[in-house]
């Protein structure tokens, strides 16, 4: 429309909406402005659609207002659900690990194994159920949080004699990690102070510090003024700076894998800020990764009435709990890199990966009597140990520090060396999905945690026993490769030699004697059976079977073909038209074989001859010989077997027979003694 333009006002109403952060500008109406031509009259028809238009409007923003408020509440519950369900993977690690703890020992007593627990058996003991006690504690702690029912009860306390107490054990623990700990106490008295919240401070922080902290210091400063500061220093990993506004959040775990352990619930500092808000003050934090982290808590300082009354001290249940959350960090007596001698001279070596030491040496007690065990506390110095020796099967964790039992599967499958060893994952992850999860990364084995010794020792086994055929099965197929070639490589040459003394013989060149190359042609023959022998064994060393090509044969052609040694008197007596159905030439080899090794003996005579029966056709062979010396008869058909007085490879008769048997025949000895030796040399009778 043409002609000048007015404005014109609109007012849409709308009900309030709740928006964090919107404040004052949450009101009751809109604005709509709109330019209306001014030749347009300003009537009750326009006035109508004008409040329809601010009404639609009104609407529309209405229902995009509502579905930004239903996206934002529906992406903080997938956050929300997200956390609590890694909360609960993570307390279900937690709670496993110490109960595989608990019942190895009391299963083997249960079962007969041990009469007694020793008492660093039953110390263990303990300091599992004050685990479990610790985890249920800090869940406790949440849920009086959540439920509102967190509250103070203030009691005079000696702040400084009881915060000394509380961080002795864990400063202990720090140097013997080989950190530099120290704590400074300044201007501490008694106050008025709630001792089990100050202990979740304390603990908490400090267990976090030297967690945390692989190596340089860690340093607690106490002092006592118009507030009582607690300020813990550490040279740690520190904390990402887009993490540090979430540490304190409720199922919030901090992704720190440069950890001295990956255990705990990760809740530790939520119970912090819990405790510190109910105390009335303040928790601040200073992190910068690769340098370290600074937490500071700020109370008020409530003067007791009577600074003279006893001050409240640490029950000895807690002091335990504090010690053996000492001893989860850094154990008294680390295990050195190799746990037991080897279990004989042939015993395998088995690596154990876990970052909680008293699980290192449950499972290396275990694996003790299956051969020599390693231990490692996660996956990079799992693979430092791999790339220093020979391992034959790993067992590890799931959840560790640095690299995980998973990350380590991969690492192992794409190693030049050993991409093949065996691979056992212990896990307190149950359930079918996390079994997948770690064999769809390459794990041969999947245990749930707890589990039995029995359980652990006979998977191991199994793997064992199977890693050994796989590789005994590479073996051969490697070695029937190279045999493959070497075949190839020692048959050509000796072919072409025979080949040219077959035309040097038809040329007829006068000086050229026929003995010569008589000779020339059996030595050849001779070498060329040396290696058929030699590549026979290898075959059947592997475990395969000699081959043979079948055919209906004619037995006086066969016998005939023999190349028979020279100097020896031959006397056939073959049925005519007998038939066998055999591999000609390893049939004529046999023979050869077993004439050959009658002149060696010193025989002069050798008769052949065949009969029948419903087992097939035998050809029997007879020679004049001294017969078999009694040392030998025991050992005749195995490979090397010589007597002192012959010589040759000692392969004939193993070989001779083992291809006697791949034609459905077999090779025996019938009868030896001063008068000669028989053998009988049966075959499948043709048609």
């Amino acid at each position: 429309m043409g002609g000048a333009h007015r404005p014109s006002h609109a007012v849409a109403s709308r009900p309030q909406v709740d928006r964090p952060g919107d404040g004052a500008e949450d009101g009751t109406s809109a604005l709509l402005e709109l330019r209306l031509p001014e030749l347009r009259p300003l009537d009750e028809a326009h006035r109508r659609f004008l409040d329809q238009l601010s009404q639609a409007v009104a609407q529309r923003l209405e229902a995009a207002r509502a579905q930004e408020l239903e996206a934002q509440r529906a992406a903080t519950l997938s956050e929300l659900n997200t956390a609590k369900t890694h909360f609960l993977s993570t307390m279900s690690h937690e709670l496993r690990t110490p109960l595989t703890l608990l019942l190895g020992p009391l299963h083997d007593v249960l079962s007969g194994r041990v009469d007694v627990l020793d008492r660093a058996a039953v110390e263990q003991l303990n300091g599992q159920c004050q685990r479990l006690l610790g985890m249920v504690e800090d869940l406790l702690e949440i849920s009086r949080s959540e439920s509102g029912r967190l509250v103070a009860h203030p009691e005079a306390v000696d702040v400084d004699g009881l915060t000394a107490q509380l961080v002795e054990s864990l400063l202990e623990a720090g140097e013997r990690a080989g950190l530099r700990m120290s704590r400074t106490f300044r201007g501490a008295g008694t106050c008025l102070l709630d001792v089990r919240l100050w202990e979740n401070v304390v603990l908490n922080l400090v267990s976090n510090a030297v967690k945390y902290t692989l190596e340089g210091s860690v340093h607690v400063d106490l002092a006592m003024d118009d507030q009582l500061v607690l300020t813990v220093r550490d040279t740690g990993i520190g904390i990402p700076e887009a993490q540090q506004s979430l540490v304190f959040q409720r199922f919030h775990r901090v992704r720190a894998g440069e950890g001295r352990s990956i255990e705990g619930a990760g809740v530790g500092l939520a119970i912090v800020a819990d405790a510190v808000a109910e105390l009335g003050g303040e928790v601040s934090l200073e992190s910068a990764p690769g340098v370290g982290t600074t937490v500071t808590v700020r109370l008020p300082v409530r003067e007791a009435e009577d600074a003279t009354a006893p001050a409240t001290a640490p029950t000895a249940l807690r002091l335990a709990g504090v010690r053996a959350k000492a001893l989860d960090l850094v154990p008294v007596e680390e295990p050195g890199p190799e746990r037991r001698p080897a279990a004989g001279p042939a015993g395998p070596t088995l690596l154990v990966v876990d970052d909680n030491a008293a699980m290192r040496q449950h499972v290396a007690s275990a694996l003790g009597e299956v051969g020599r065990v390693l231990v490692a506390a996660d996956g990079v110095e799992a693979l430092e140990v791999l790339a220093r020796g020979d391992v034959d099967l790993v067992v590890s964790d799931v959840m560790m520090p640095r690299l995980d039992g998973e990350g380590l599967v991969a690492a192992i499958r794409k190693s030049p060396d050993r991409p093949d060893v065996p691979v056992i994952l212990l896990s307190a992850r149950a359930g079918s999905e996390a079994a997948i999860s770690g064999l769809g990364r390459g794990a041969d084995d999947y245990v749930a945690k707890p589990f039995s010794r029995e359980e652990l020792v006979a998977r191991v086994r199994a793997h064992l026993e199977l890693s050994s055929l796989r590789r005994e099965r590479q073996r051969r197929r490697d070695r029937e490769t190279m045999l493959a070639g070497v075949s190839h490589d020692m048959q050509t040459p000796l072919a072409t030699i025979a080949n040219a003394l077959e035309l040097l013989t038809s040329l007829g060149i006068p000086d050229l004697p026929p003995e010569i190359t008589g000779t020339m042609t059996r030595s050849v023959a001779s070498l060329r059976g040396l290696v058929a022998e030699f590549l026979d064994w290898s075959a059947l060393s592997t475990g395969a079977r000699v081959r043979v090509h079948l055919e209906d044969l004619e037995v006086p052609s066969l016998v005939a073909d023999v190349a028979w040694p020279r100097g020896l008197e031959l006397t056939t007596q073959v049925g005519a038209g007998a038939r066998v159905r055999a591999d000609a030439l390893r049939v004529r080899r046999i023979l050869a074989n077993l004439a050959t090794n009658a002149v060696r003996a010193g025989a002069t005579r050798l008769w052949v001859g065949t009969d029948r029966d419903t087992d097939g056709l035998h050809v029997r062979v007879r020679d004049d010989g001294p017969g078999i010396p009694a040392e030998v008869l025991a050992r005749l058909f195995q490979p090397w077997t010589t007597s002192q007085d012959t010589r040759g490879s000692g392969l004939g008769l193993y070989v001779s027979r083992e291809s006697a048997r791949a034609m459905g025949g077999d090779l025996t000895l019938v009868d030896t003694s001063s008068a000669g030796t028989t053998f009988d040399l049966r075959l499948t009778s043709g048609g």
